[in-house]
């Protein structure tokens, strides 16, 4: 991975902490255009889904999300900034599309796309000493969303 890269993807990651989200997706969009093939590449795709998710534009979130799955199958979670999620970013989209069809209130698609998790075993979130799987908190975002509606 080149410095380039790096500073691309911190500084995006900055406009996006900062709630320039527009700022943040050009920044991510240009690191994906520079650097097709970079590490960084499917979590700055990943990035553009959650700008635009943040911005209630479920629509481009969702688009942005699959990308990430189509185009990265196999890209897994940076762990540039000392994260705690691990595994392949897809299941992280696809836990994200099941929040967007919520958002909207489709819920067959959020549970269709909460079934997809259940491939995903190398997927996670590290809380602690356990691990809480994407498909774990898809369920749990469903569950919580009936509940309040």
């Amino acid at each position: 991975m080149h410095d380039k890269e790096i500073n691309m993807f911190t500084q995006a990651l900055k406009f996006a902490q900062d709630e320039f989200y527009l700022d943040a997706v050009t920044e991510f969009q240009t690191l994906i255009n520079d650097f097709p093939d970079s590490e960084l590449a499917d979590d700055s795709q990943y990035n553009i889904g959650l700008c635009y998710f943040t911005m209630n534009n479920f629509q481009k979130a969702i688009e942005s999300f699959e990308l990430v799955i189509t185009k990265y199958p196999e890209g897994t979670i940076s762990i540039l900034d000392g994260g705690n999620e691990f595994g392949k970013t897809a299941a992280k989209c696809h836990y994200a599309i099941v929040n967007c069809y919520l958002a909207i209130g489709d819920m067959d698609q959020a549970i269709t796309h909460a079934n997809l998790l259940e491939t995903f075993d190398d997927s996670y979130v590290q809380n602690g000493d356990s691990k809480i799987y994407f498909s774990e908190l898809a369920k749990n975002s469903i569950e919580k969303f009936n509940s309040i509606n």
